[in-house]
């Protein structure tokens, strides 16, 4: 009788890596990116029948925001050693049993409650873990894949309109309701389909013919065998993370990471009451800017995600961060529509075109040994900044009423970052990179 895995891969009819890629861009679309969205379209009906302040109400997405940051490292830990379908399902069940769950909700505290187990939801079911999967599936396409992957976050803009479209149609109750089944209708089964490796079903990266063949006693065992022979990364190759942390090229990249998000959010936080004071823009206007964001990213994600196969990682990183800190520059001068579209020429791309790039860039420099945990820390570091950069803009508003000196401070903080990739050198051999490294880990 023939295994389910082996039918499901036959079901697809081209390699399987690549609907593993599309199967996490659906679930970051579904579970990781909505609750942001879902959030903001709940203050209005939260407001109007319990009578909270604003205040009260934009803690729970503090809340979430504190809980998904610590969630994250753990979740790339996990990853490494679980696989990612399981913590995909976890994640999308906490994430749509969450919305159901404050479809009830009577009480300030249980919001905040519901708010932190959303946000571990969207932890296990976000872009870091989904990043895992798909890497281990592809070698020579992987920027490409993880491209795809990432556009998921890119389409967020779409969950925008539906969650206000379900309120609108129905009450806060109801559309949230409604929208926490659907997430867990088609979530859960997208999860299901995902599988960590390719050798887990007899196949390897890319698709590279395995010379298996339908005579083999035991493929799979085989696959597992040769591992990634022949496309080259083998899946035990690699740093610790212990190696990792003593690597000079971990903490630049740390660096960097910050200096790049505490601009890139706290512009994404603050575009809207800062475009309404800059004057020139309505407050659909600014509203329709900021929705171009997540949709202008998707050229980024998908283009440096194809170059990414083809060009050096590292200066690719330097060209998206470079993008990034040029559109800052811009947006801390806008004062007309027509400097608001260089905005979204520049800031979009760079921002999802090193989304895209960095997973890649990391698996290429620190190997899939302990890849999960590895970005997971990374993506701390990322977080500490976006944590830093809303609010240092917000005080710097409060001094001087203007968020300009803010913006242009965060633009340079972005051309820092850029500043810095070139810095971590070239691709270390690994094992003989010189670093200090403790003998019990080598």
């Amino acid at each position: 009788m023939e295994r389910p895995t082996y039918a499901l891969v036959r079901a697809v009819p081209f390699f399987y890596g690549w609907w593993v890629a599309i199967a996490t861009a659906l679930i970051i679309l579904i579970a990781s990116s909505s609750p942001l969205y879902v959030f903001s379209a709940l203050i209005d009906p939260l407001e109007e029948e319990f009578g909270w302040s604003r205040a009260a109400i934009g803690a729970g997405p503090s809340i979430a925001a504190v809980m998904w940051g610590l969630t994250t490292p753990v979740a790339g830990y996990l990853v490494d050693r679980v696989g990612a379908r399981r913590l995909l399902a976890a994640g999308v069940l906490l994430v749509g049993g969450g919305n159901l769950v404050i479809s009830q909700i009577q009480a300030l505290y249980q919001f905040y409650i519901v708010a932190a187990v959303i946000a571990v939801g969207m932890g296990l079911a976000g872009l870091p873990v989904c990043a895992v999967a798909v890497t281990y599936w592809f070698v020579k396409r992987r920027g490409l894949a993880l491209g795809i992957m990432s556009a998921g976050a890119g389409a967020s803009g779409i969950m925008v309109l539906l969650a206000a479209l379900l309120i609108a149609l129905f009450d806060g109750r109801t559309g949230v309701m409604i929208l926490g089944i659907g997430q867990l209708a088609t979530g859960i089964p997208l999860a299901l389909t995902v599988r960590h490796r390719p050798q887990e079903i007899g196949l390897l990266p890319d698709g590279e013919p395995s010379a298996l063949g339908e005579a083999s006693a035991n493929p799979l065992s085989e696959a597992v065998e040769r591992g990634g022979e022949g496309s080259g990364i083998g899946q035990s190759e690699g740093f610790a993370i212990g190696q990792a942390l003593h690597a000079r090229s971990f903490w630049l990249l740390a660096a960097a990471l910050i200096l790049a998000y505490v601009g890139s959010l706290a512009v994404i936080i603050h575009l809207i009451p800062y475009l309404d004071e800059s004057g020139g823009f309505t407050e659909e206007g600014a509203a329709l800017i900021a929705m171009g964001i997540p949709f202008g990213s998707l050229v980024g994600r998908l283009g440096f995600g194809w170059l990414a196969d083809y060009l050096s990682k590292r200066w690719l990183l330097v060209a998206a961060w470079v993008l990034q800190g040029l559109g800052i520059l811009v947006f801390a001068a806008v004062n007309s529509p027509w400097q608001a579209v260089i905005f979204l020429l520049l800031f979009p791309t760079g921002f999802g075109g090193a989304v895209t790039v960095l997973p890649a860039l990391l698996a290429e420099y620190f190997g899939l040994r302990a890849f999960g945990g590895i970005q997971g820390l990374l993506m701390t570091a990322a977080m500490l900044g976006g944590f830093t950069g809303p609010i240092l803009a917000g005080a710097v508003y409060d001094v001087v009423d203007s968020y300009r000196p803010a913006f242009l401070v965060l633009a340079l903080a972005a051309l820092t970052a850029a500043v810095l990739v070139p810095m971590i050198g070239r691709r270390p051999a690994w094992g003989t990179e010189t670093v200090d490294v403790p003998a019990a880990q080598r």
